[in-house]
C-alpha cells in the first residue's frame, strides 16, 4: 500500500489496513450524506473529503453508488438499533406515559430516515437498491422491519399485561403511529415552506393512541385539538 494512501490513516493515528480505509470512506460518505444529501454526490466529492486518490473508491466499492448504498444501510442500522434501546418497558410506567415514550422514539426514528430516502427520489435504480438492502435480513443488518415489528410487540405486551384492550389490532395501532411520523417527517423535509396542514401534536397523538388502546367507553384523559400546545419533547 503506497504512503500517500495510507497517510489519512496514519495522521489521524488509525490503522492503514483494506478494511480501515474502507471504513474511513463509508464514515466520510455518512457526513456527506447527512450534511448534503445523495443528489450530486460525485466520486471526487467524497475523495476530496476523505483526502484520498480519486481512484481509491474503486479498490473498495464497485462505485460511488455502492459506497452510497453501503453507507445508507448502516446509517439505518444504526438508527434502528437507537430505536429498539429507546422502546419503553412494557408495565414499567402507566399506559400513556409509555405511549408517549413510544412516539418520541418513532419521531425521532422517522425524523432522521426519510432524509436518507428522499435524497434519492429520482434515482429508481439506486432507490430500489437501498430497500432491497436495507430489508436484507440474511446480510446482518438490522431493517426497519426490526422497527416496526418490536413496536407491535411492545403493544401486544401491554395488551398481555391487561392494560390494553386485547380486541384492538396492535399493528394497526403501530402503522398509524408510524404512518402519522412519516408524514411530519416528509413536510419537514419542505424546509421553511408553509403547508396547509398543520402538524398534530405528540400529545393529540399519543391521546387518540390511547383511546383506541383502552377500548370503547375508556376514562382516557381528553387530547388537545391540533395546534393547542407544543409537543412533548
Amino acid at each position: 500500500m503506497s504512503p500517500r494512501r495510507a497517510r489519512v490513516l496514519r495522521d489521524q493515528g488509525a490503522s492503514d489496513s483494506p478494511g480501515a480505509l474502507r471504513r474511513h470512506l463509508i464514515d466520510v460518505t455518512q457526513r456527506l450524506l447527512a450534511a448534503h444529501g445523495a443528489a450530486g454526490l460525485t466520486t471526487r466529492e467524497i475523495a476530496r473529503e476523505a483526502h484520498v486518490a480519486d481512484g481509491l473508491l474503486y479498490n473498495h466499492f464497485a462505485g460511488k453508488d455502492d459506497l452510497v448504498v453501503t453507507a445508507l444501510v448502516e446509517r439505518a442500522a444504526e438508527l434502528v438499533e437507537g430505536f429498539l434501546a429507546a422502546l419503553p418497558e412494557p408495565g414499567a410506567a402507566t399506559l400513556e406515559e409509555n405511549l408517549h415514550v413510544l412516539a418520541q422514539a418513532v419521531l425521532e426514528l422517522t425524523a432522521q430516515a426519510v432524509p436518507l430516502v428522499t435524497g434519492l427520489l429520482g434515482q429508481a435504480a439506486l432507490l430500489g437498491r437501498l430497500f432491497d438492502d436495507i430489508h436484507d435480513t440474511q446480510a446482518g443488518q438490522v431493517g426497519p422491519q426490526a422497527a416496526f415489528g418490536a413496536a407491535v410487540g411492545y403493544v401486544r405486551a401491554e395488551q398481555g399485561l391487561g392494560r390494553a384492550a386485547a380486541d384492538v389490532e396492535a399493528a394497526a395501532v403501530v402503522e398509524l403511529l408510524f404512518g402519522a411520523c412519516l408524514s411530519r417527517a416528509f413536510v419537514g423535509q419542505l424546509g421553511e415552506r408553509e403547508v396547509a396542514v398543520p402538524a398534530v401534536t405528540t400529545e393529540a397523538l399519543v391521546g387518540v393512541l390511547l383511546r383506541a388502546l383502552q377500548g370503547p367507553g375508556s376514562a382516557a384523559p381528553s387530547s388537545p385539538r391540533v395546534g393547542d400546545r407544543p409537543d412533548r419533547r
